[in-house]
């Protein structure tokens, strides 16, 4: 294979229409100047609205299409973002990138997306193929998994092409990031189940549990208990091979090998349904014998045979404020480094409950179920612990914020 090297000394769109419709056959059939018309498809001001319209109708009339080859070279600016995501079959991930791509639509850039898999070394080889598509800025989405090298990170910066983390960061290295307040999440979540009468939770996390992904919400997790003086047992945070389906079955069927736990949650909701198929076919009833838990609210969680408790993640705000970072480091607007933490927002629905008494008490092994005799009677109304009315600051239902999240510009807060 030979690679052919052009040298392009400058942008002139003539030199690229190769026989289609140019610039000064429309600004010829109009009457006005080349420049004219360039301001035109250019949105410059300089034009009047008359002017303008003439000029786009012509265009039309004779199937002009604006060579955007020549104009990002003429502008140096490709008008292109590059987006490296992990995984685009969790819905989570999916969502994001389709939302992502809505809000570069609307500021007039176009998307060119890739998948990481998880995996840092291709990571770094999208990095360097993005460099040489000439993007303008990139839009990463971190692997599950702590790394400690960033030097395809550090030619983007000598190279002056910026770039945002969204949804978390790489510990120990400073960067742009726009994320849920993952701890916050998971700690309003523990406390309503600790509150309700669960006490044994077991919390299933990612493969690597110093990444932030894991390290933020174990932390809120461990505060929920620390709070109310209570002591949690830490073989009960389960780490799993990967935050998906399969992993989540798989280690809920470990776990009922063992003690049986009052309530389990998730870092995510697809860990969350594979745990419930899990407790299912072992004939367990959710939340009669066990209280289960999700994180992320994705479609599955609402639409799933049981609708699944879970803390939302504000997808379309994370997606917004990214994009609008973004843009802001490509025309140099944004300065100081940017740390934005989004408030999450814990929903309630039919997959948590308070204990019942068990057969064998709180924790009993597998075999032991809640029999009739153990459900509330019949004409009884079950009222969780009056600390649940309590009014709190960061538990009351707020209407969503109308303004942007409040973007911190003080050194992260992050886990590691």
């Amino acid at each position: 294979m030979h690679r052919v090297e052009i040298f392009m000394p400058f942008a002139d769109p003539e030199k690229y229409d190769r026989g289609m419709t140019k610039l000064s056959d429309v600004a010829k059939k109009v009457g006005v100047s080349t420049a004219t018309a360039s301001l035109v498809f250019n949105n410059r001001p300089g034009v009047n609205a008359k002017t303008r319209k003439r000029v786009l109708n012509a265009a039309a009339e004779l199937g002009y299409v604006p060579n955007n080859v020549a104009r990002s070279l003429a502008m140096n600016q490709s008008r292109t973002i590059g987006l490296i995501v992990t995984d685009i079959e969790n819905p989570f991930f999916g969502s994001l990138t389709r939302h992502i791509d809505e809000h570069a639509r609307r500021n007039r850039f176009s998307l060119l997306l890739a998948l990481s898999g998880d995996d840092h070394a291709l990571e770094d080889r999208i990095i360097e193929t993005f460099i040489g598509e000439c993007v303008d800025g990139i839009i990463v989405v971190p692997t599950q998994l702590v790394r400690t090298e960033f030097a395809a990170y550090e030619r983007l910066r000598k190279r002056g092409i910026p770039f945002v983390f969204s949804t978390t960061y790489y510990p120990g290295y400073d960067a742009d990031y726009v994320m849920t307040d993952l701890e916050l999440g998971s700690y309003r979540l523990t406390r309503y189940l600790l509150e309700l009468g669960h006490q044994d939770i077991v919390f299933l996390v990612g493969a690597d549990r110093s990444a932030p992904i894991c390290a933020l919400r174990t932390r809120g997790f461990e505060r929920a208990y620390a709070e109310r003086g209570l002591v949690h047992d830490a073989s009960r945070i389960v780490p799993c091979a990967r935050p998906d389906f399969q992993s989540g079955y798989v280690e809920s069927q470990r776990l009922l090998e063992g003690k049986r736990p009052d309530a389990v949650i998730t870092i995510n909701d697809l860990l969350a349904l594979g745990a419930q198929k899990a407790f299912k076919e072992a004939g367990y009833s959710i939340p009669r014998d066990i209280s289960l838990a999700g994180y992320d609210d994705v479609i599955f969680a609402s639409i799933s045979d049981l609708h699944f408790t879970t803390v939302r993640q504000d997808i379309p705000e994370i997606a917004r404020l990214t994009v609008e970072l973004i843009i802001e480091r490509i025309i140099g607007a944004a300065k100081q480094d940017v740390r934005t933490l989004i408030p999450p927002e814990l929903l309630v629905r039919d997959s948590t409950g308070a204990p019942w008494r068990r057969i064998g008490g709180i924790g009993a092994a597998p075999g032991a179920r809640a029999s009739d005799e153990d459900a509330p009677p019949p004409d009884s109304e079950w009222r969780p612990p009056e600390s649940l009315y309590e009014p709190r600051e960061d538990s009351q239902k707020r209407p969503r914020p109308t303004k942007p999240a409040k973007r911190s510009r003080s050194p992260a807060q992050g886990g590691s």
